[in-house]
């Protein structure tokens, strides 16, 4: 696995996409959200899903910064979002956690020494906080290119 590093860049990327998705939420009709389909996931399931991986980023970014090595848990992305309801969800308090969440990483991490504290994922070995804050700006920001497209702003 790549191992990833987190800048500016990163920083600005997580608050760009927390902003774009609170545009779309807002913008865009609740049903059109629902009925929009990017593979099998609709559109309020695929930000229910950047929510989801937002706060599990965000906690082991916290957990990095405030244990000794931690174990970090893999997971099921598609049984968290079954487990979860997303369909179901009001898109505004999924942008909102997704905001949260980007939020919690972008403060933990512009301390530059939390960005090396490491943490062991089941998976991948040993990989730091600053990895995890990189992999969920570049992860999220795929997801919010795609919706973005889908839904532009108005003119």
């Amino acid at each position: 696995m790549e191992r990833l590093r987190f800048d500016d860049d990163s920083a600005f990327q997580l608050a760009d996409d927390a902003a774009t998705i609170a545009r779309i939420v807002r913008t865009t009709p609740v049903e059109r959200l629902r009925t929009t389909m990017f593979g099998e996931w609709s559109a309020v399931e695929v930000i229910g899903h950047l929510a989801d991986v937002g706060e599990r980023f965000a906690e082991r970014v916290r957990r990095c910064v405030r244990e000794d090595r931690p174990t970090l848990a893999a997971f099921d992305q598609d049984a968290l979002a079954r487990e979860r309801r997303n369909a179901e969800r009001d898109p505004l308090e999924l942008a909102r956690r997704l905001d949260a969440a980007h939020r919690e990483i972008v403060q933990t991490l512009m301390i530059p020494a939390n960005r090396s504290r490491p943490g062991i994922h089941p998976e991948y070995g040993e990989l730091d906080a600053g990895h995890f804050g990189a992999y969920q700006a570049r992860h999220a920001h795929e997801h919010t290119s795609e919706l973005a497209a889908a839904f532009p702003p108005r003119g």
